[in-house]
This record gives structure tokens, C-alpha cells and sequence, in this order.
């Protein structure tokens, strides 16, 4: 049995730690993940999307995008206004100061402290103090105007747990193939902390994620690396924490569009203290038997793993 977990007010984080780091420090949260732990990799968890859920997120993407743009990465080098891989923040932090971030779409897409190489995991030593900065993934706990678009605003207010850091991202891929197999790759936070989902809405069979289970580099000779092609009308996640990457492998004149969505699994955000607490699921499941159970979406059903 987990001990009973307070509400842990934003404000009283201290500035040397992330919002979850602090949960973490004072509680029994790093304990009961050890007691739910993450087999090896199983593969991609797909969940297929009604037609009209389908539907209306893609019409919301696109209206989305139409009205609040899409951004490149941002890191010390500045922003490319011309990257083929461009985003628009769905959830922000409005405590956030960053000098390279114009508007709270812009967001959650990088940090003016960090090279664009230092984004691989956690590369946090060029900080001071962690919390409201990019890496608080809990501090991205508001939406966005373009997140209270149409069907997307449908959608994530029938989802049973808080959003978190979250994005709307495109690759234009006219550009071709990605020219380096080192671009792109990198690791995202445990799932008991962030459990992404990728929700793909419009695509071709140009792009590619790969996945990579056991090394902790990846290598272009890899035998152990998962290559899929995700397909509009599902939802896919995995153990994010596991090195990946997308990229496109050729030309294609379509623009893949794709809902990159974190999800808090064990807590929930109080807007009404601005406060995160304890939700129903905390050190009883498994993040990814969430999804596998359809406990986050009432439409969204496990439909087994990609091929």
C-alpha cells in the first residue's frame, strides 16, 4: 500500500528541483514504481481512434495550426524559422522566462540554454535551478489556446488523466531524407513521470520512427533497433524512456502531422490551488496497462502492437 500522498503546491517547489522531483523527494513515488516495474520492450502499443474522434482531431490540428503557426527547435544557436520539423505547444508553463520564447506555443519546444545536441536526456548541467524551466515537465500544467480547439478540446477533456509537456509537431518533408542518422534521436522521461502518446494525423509511409530497446546509443548497425511507420486512425506509446527517433527516409510532398501528447499517469493537476495530488491510479498500475486497460480515453481502444 502506498502512504497517503499530500497536494504539493507549485509554489512551495524549491528552485533547485522539478515539480516531480520534488513529489519525488518527499514521497514514496520512486518506491512504488519499483513495485509496477517495466518489462523489456514489448513492442508499440497501438489503440485505434473512432472515425469521428479521429476526425475531429485532425480538423482541430488543422485549424490549429492555420491560426497559431508552427515553430523550429529552439537551443542556444537560436531558432530555425526553417526547420523541416516544426511544433506548436499545446500545453505551457505560465511561470516560464526564457528569453527565446515569444509566445506560449513556443513553449515547450526547446530552451535557449542548451546546444542542439544536449537534448538527448536531461542534459540539465547548464542550469542553476531546475523548476519553470524546460525540463519541469509538471510546470507545463495549462493548455494552450490551440489545445482548446474543436475536437482536440473534445478530446482531452474526456481523457482521465492531467496534461502535461505537449505538442502538436509536423515534419515538411519536401526537404527529403534526413541527411545524419544521428538527428533527432533521444530519451524522454520514465513513463510513471510522462506517458506520451502519439496520435498520428496525417502521414505517408516516408516516415519513420525507430526505436531503439537495448543500447543506450543507437547505432546505424544496430540488429536490435524497431523501425514502424505509424498510421493515421491510431494511437501509439511506448517505454519513451527507451532511445527513438522520427525521421523521413525519402522525399514526400505530404507533411506528417502528429498530437505528441504527455500525460501525468499517478497525479493530477488541482488548477483551483495550482497544486498536484494523488490520482486514482498512483502505486496501483502500471502507465502503459493504462492504455492497454483504455483507462485514459472512454473511445480509445488497444487494438495489440504494430508491426
Amino acid at each position: 500500500m502506498s502512504q497517503a500522498l499530500p497536494r504539493f503546491l507549485v509554489q512551495d517547489v524549491p528552485p533547485e528541483r522539478t515539480i516531480i522531483q520534488h513529489i519525488k523527494a518527499s514521497s514514496d513515488f520512486e518506491a512504488q514504481m519499483a513495485q509496477h516495474p517495466c518489462a523489456p520492450f514489448e513492442g508499440l502499443i497501438q489503440l485505434k481512434l473512432p472515425d469521428a474522434v479521429f476526425a475531429g482531431l485532425r480538423d482541430a490540428a488543422m485549424q490549429a495550426l492555420g491560426t497559431f503557426g508552427a515553430f523550429g527547435w529552439l537551443s542556444s544557436e537560436g531558432r530555425d524559422a526553417e526547420d523541416a520539423y516544426r511544433s506548436l505547444s499545446l500545453s505551457y508553463n505560465p511561470d516560464l522566462h526564457d528569453p527565446g520564447i515569444e509566445n506560449v506555443h513556443q513553449s515547450t519546444l526547446g530552451t535557449s540554454v542548451n546546444t542542439g545536441r544536449e537534448f538527448f536526456y536531461g542534459s540539465t548541467q547548464k542550469f542553476t535551478a531546475l523548476k519553470h524551466t524546460y525540463f519541469d515537465t509538471y510546470g507545463f500544467r495549462k493548455h494552450t489556446p490551440a489545445a482548446r480547439t474543436g475536437g482536440l478540446c473534445e478530446f482531452l477533456s474526456k481523457c482521465g488523466l492531467s496534461l502535461v509537456r505537449s505538442r502538436l509537431s509536423v515534419i515538411y518533408g519536401e526537404q527529403g531524407a534526413t541527411r545524419e542518422f544521428a538527428t533527432g534521436w533521444h530519451r524522454d522521461e520514465r513513463v510513471f513521470e510522462n506517458l506520451r502518446v502519439n496520435i498520428p494525423l496525417t502521414s505517408d509511409a516516408a516516415y519513420r520512427m525507430q526505436i531503439e530497446p537495448a543500447l543506450e546509443q543507437p547505432d546505424a548497425g544496430s540488429t536490435s533497433m524497431r523501425e514502424y511507420h505509424l498510421q493515421p486512425g491510431y494511437a501509439y506509446s511506448f517505454n519513451t524512456n527507451l532511445p527513438h527517433r522520427v525521421y523521413a527516409r525519402e522525399a514526400s510532398n505530404q507533411p506528417r502531422v502528429h498530437l505528441v501528447l504527455g500525460f501525468a499517469p499517478w497525479l493530477y493537476y488541482a488548477e483551483e490551488d495550482d497544486a498536484w495530488a494523488p490520482n486514482r491510479h498512483y502505486g496501483r498500475i502500471n502507465p502503459l496497462d493504462l492504455l492497454r486497460q483504455g483507462l485514459l480515453h472512454p473511445q480509445m481502444e488497444f487494438d495489440g502492437y504494430a508491426s
